[in-house]
């Protein structure tokens, strides 16, 4: 049961149990999620994920075989199916989308033991920047930063990974481009051949092409979730058959139903609409985002 009086008391002095969550979305790159209080069941996502406790609180994720790890800081692999419990504590999450240059860095912990546990100390000097973020207080300038600096101190950490083959980051251009290209047709765009891009793509990316066009369908829902379309729109618009099938979807995903993540009492959203244009993003409630546990 939890206290609704208690507080978080870190570097930057107490927090309020009721801190709403906040999300720093930011183009195709990826986004900051934080958190006062998340308890999931497994969630699998397409996205690498750095995980950091602003207050030094620990948090623990549970691998599906059964692997608990409790730690103030944690790189996590894409689609490393997990459970997370982080509670009444202030949890930094750093999702990297497939997309992203930084995504090489946490691919290759899918081939090995999935996660690896960091050394948070090695965090310190953004220890500030992650209480904003975390009051809602930053802006999608300082996330982005944020979300550079963390990633360059998460790959000093790791073991040396080779940079993406430099057609791979082009294949990836052009089916963000043209997200239904097939296989021959982009072979032909680098000029290359089908079982070369279809073993290219696996290697690098730890995906088929399929998975990947797949994936742009989950990325499709980051344009439209945080609009005021409803999510019957947003579920038809990104591909889905009805709005119960993305919530439970998404719910796989994130641990968290889409009417809770765009719920304005719940989460602050800060959303890039136009590039360069930095603002704070709030919704009016309507029928089928009022309720967080849908």
């Amino acid at each position: 049961m939890l206290n609704p009086s208690a507080t978080v008391v870190g570097a930057a002095g107490a927090l309020p149990r009721h801190v709403k969550d906040n999300a720093y979305v930011f183009g195709y790159h990826g986004f900051i999620y934080t958190s006062q209080h998340n308890v999931s069941a497994e969630t699998v996502r397409h996205p690498g994920v750095l995980l950091l406790s602003a207050d030094r609180a620990p948090f623990e994720i549970t691998l599906r075989d059964g692997r608990c790890f409790r730690t103030t800081a944690l790189a996590i692999g894409p689609r490393v199916a997990r459970r997370l419990k982080a509670e009444d504590m202030a949890l930094i999450s750093i999702n990297v989308l497939p997309s992203s240059h930084w995504f090489h860095v946490l691919r290759p912990l899918r081939d090995h033991d999935g996660v690896v546990m960091l050394d948070r100390e090695a965090f310190t000097h953004l220890d500030a920047d992650l209480w904003r973020l975390h009051r809602g207080d930053g802006n999608l300038g300082l996330a982005h930063r944020v979300f550079d600096e963390a990633m360059a101190e998460v790959q000093r950490q790791l073991p040396a990974r080779p940079e993406p083959h430099p057609d791979v980051l082009e294949m990836v251009r052009q089916l963000d481009t043209s997200p239904h290209l097939s296989i021959e047709e982009l072979a032909a765009a680098l000029g290359r051949t089908s079982q070369w891009v279809s073993r290219t793509f696996s290697t690098e990316l730890d995906m088929s092409m399929r998975d990947y066009q797949n994936w742009l369908k989950q990325r499709r829902v980051f344009d439209l979730l945080y609009t005021r379309r409803s999510l019957t729109q947003v579920a038809l618009e990104s591909g889905f058959g009805d709005s119960p099938q993305f919530s439970r979807t998404f719910l796989r995903w994130y641990g968290r139903s889409p009417s809770y993540s765009r719920n304005p009492h719940h989460v602050r959203v800060f959303v890039d609409r136009e590039r360069g244009d930095m603002k704070l993003v709030c919704f009016r409630q309507s029928p089928d985002t009022t309720n967080p546990a849908s």
